[in-house]
């Protein structure tokens, strides 16, 4: 009876889907709501319908799902089905609204139900990647995690400091399962569907944070935690022992070119900023902008230092150490917390300082 797991996971993902997109009902209305947790807006009977009984089913048939998914992701009638692509595709639709999901458990369980299904079905994606049953699976997959990861839904007003470093957790999750399922297995996976992943590293590396957070909230706002995992994994690529591939190491140095260019980028805005800004402090948003700069560039450095000299070509070193003379203007800063992190950039230039070489001309040093 395996032929009919392909039509069982068909039934239940489009019940998943009513927890997001309910069914009519005849001629009756059904109006989303917002998160009722937060009492964004006024709750309307149909909606309210929906939002008790409808979630729960759906939920209960993603749970379903998932179960059932662990148990015969290696069955011939579910690779030959799709059945993977088609869970990507229905878990998209809560992960791209995020906060936006008539309820914020949807949400939540549908990243951890991605995870738990990923990390079954990413080994069976690569043993048949000649195959191309899952050639259409990676940009779907690709979409999902640029849906989520840099959701356009925006946090509730109402969202405690507490809940927001909750859901970014969340966030490093996913990240995690990146740097452990999928880098790793390059060799095996489109190279346009890496290309992305890169991407979208690079972009979290140094993420802005919503305009409309108050200046005390910025600091935990700024998505560091998930900033940073997104710059350890990129390094930790970039600079993999396991590179074999030209294209592999294409990818590492256009990613890594693009992360030291940015830094540059952002060192010289903060410069030109605080000089015209007389003795206007800047706003904190970009003072916690350029500190997190400087963290990663230390983290480069040390990266660069325990990697194999091979791995790191000659326009790598040069792009880093073309850093050292605009982290030495940042010197006159007025802030001393730019300055603070700009003692640990500077420091681990210690090391790519070293005396003139002697050169040896008609016998004479």
């Amino acid at each position: 009876m395996q032929i009919m797991y392909p039509a069982i996971f068909d039934q239940l993902l489009a019940f998943v889907e009513f927890s997001c997109k309910p069914p009519q009902y005849g001629q009756l209305e059904t109006k989303h709501i917002a998160n009722a947790k937060y009492n964004q807006i006024q709750l309307f009977a149909p909606a309210e319908w929906v939002a008790l009984n409808y979630v729960p089913f759906a939920e209960r048939s993603l749970e379903v799902v998932v179960d059932l998914y662990q148990k015969t992701a290696c069955h011939k009638a579910v690779v030959t089905e799709k059945v993977l692509q088609n869970i990507i595709k229905t878990l998209r639709i809560p992960l791209s609204l995020k906060y936006s999901c008539p309820s914020e458990s949807t949400w939540k369980l549908a990243v951890s139900s991605l995870l738990k299904v990923l990390s079954i079905g990413l080994p069976v994606a690569r043993q048949h990647a000649s195959s191309g049953k899952f050639d259409s699976m990676w940009p779907e997959l690709a979409n999902t995690f640029e849906d989520f990861l840099f959701t356009k839904s925006t946090p509730p007003d109402n969202l405690s400091i507490q809940e927001f470093q909750k859901n970014e957790s969340i966030d490093v999750e996913v990240v995690q399962l990146i740097s452990t399922e999928i880098l790793p297995y390059a060799n095996f996976i489109p190279k346009e569907f890496v290309g992305q992943i890169m991407t979208m590293l690079n972009k979290g590396s140094i993420h802005s944070q919503s305009s409309s957070f108050t200046e005390a909230e910025i600091d935990i706002r700024m998505r560091e935690e998930f900033s940073k995992v997104c710059f350890e994994t990129l390094l930790q690529f970039s600079f993999s022992n396991k590179v074999t591939t030209p294209q592999e190491g294409y990818i590492s140095r256009m990613a890594l070119s693009v992360l030291l260019k940015r830094s540059q980028d952002v060192l010289h805005r903060y410069i030109e900023d605080e000089r015209l800004s007389g003795k206007c402090p800047l706003p904190r948003q970009q003072v916690t902008e350029i500190i997190f700069v400087l963290k990663a560039v230390s983290t480069l450095i040390d990266s660069l230092k325990k990697t194999q000299p091979e791995n790191v070509d000659a326009s790598t070193w040069a792009q880093v150490i073309a850093l050292y003379p605009t982290l030495v203007e940042c010197i006159t800063c007025s802030s001393s917390e730019v300055c603070s992190a700009l003692k640990e950039a500077l420091v681990p230039f210690k090391d790519f300082m070293h005396p003139p070489a002697s050169k040896v001309q008609n016998g004479e040093s």
